[in-house]
């Protein structure tokens, strides 16, 4: 009879856990996406039967296509599998350039952002758009991802944005 009550408040101690931890993460994205720095990424072209499938777009950004071909194809020293990237600005808040973090202070136009190597790439940002199922043609004209960023480089996806900058609704 005491192990049974034993289990009972295990059980009940680990779901109120699980419950603290799931809220806790919603609302550090809430407060990312309330106060985190706006960054518009430039898309690359990727898998194009993402977007006849109906419900996703598969991204890709040129800045990450960038830092490929610099640390991969042209040689130079390769990042670890994971890190933040410091990302400079224009006045428009689009990424231009990126480079490595070395733990320095940031100017006013940088941002830090998270990034990951794998299956022989560079990813920063999220790496597919999910969309109701027969609006793919909306977004067939997106060029540009916009991010909401928190200080530490944690990037959420808010929109797609069209060739003009305008943010593509749902």
């Amino acid at each position: 009879m005491h192990t049974n009550l034993i289990l009972k408040w295990l059980t009940a101690g680990t779901i109120l856990a699980a419950l603290i931890l799931v809220n806790l993460s919603i609302f550090q994205k809430e407060q990312v996406l309330e106060k985190g720095t706006v960054v518009i990424m430039e898309l690359v072209p990727v898998d194009p039967r993402s977007l006849m499938q109906g419900d996703y777009m598969a991204l890709d950004y040129a800045l990450a296509l960038r830092l490929y071909q610099q640390y991969w194809l042209e040689g130079q020293t390769r990042p670890s599998s994971s890190g933040t990237l410091v990302v400079e600005l224009d006045e428009q808040h689009r990424a231009i350039q990126a480079r490595l973090s070395q733990g320095e202070m940031l100017k006013p136009q940088e941002v830090l952002m998270k990034y990951h190597l794998a299956n022989r790439a560079l990813h920063i940002g999220t790496p597919s758009y999910f969309f109701q199922e027969g609006h793919a043609e909306r977004f067939e004209d997106a060029r540009y991802g916009e991010f909401r960023v928190s200080s530490d480089g944690t990037a959420l996806l808010t929109y797609l944005l069209d060739a003009e900058g305008k943010r593509i609704q749902p």
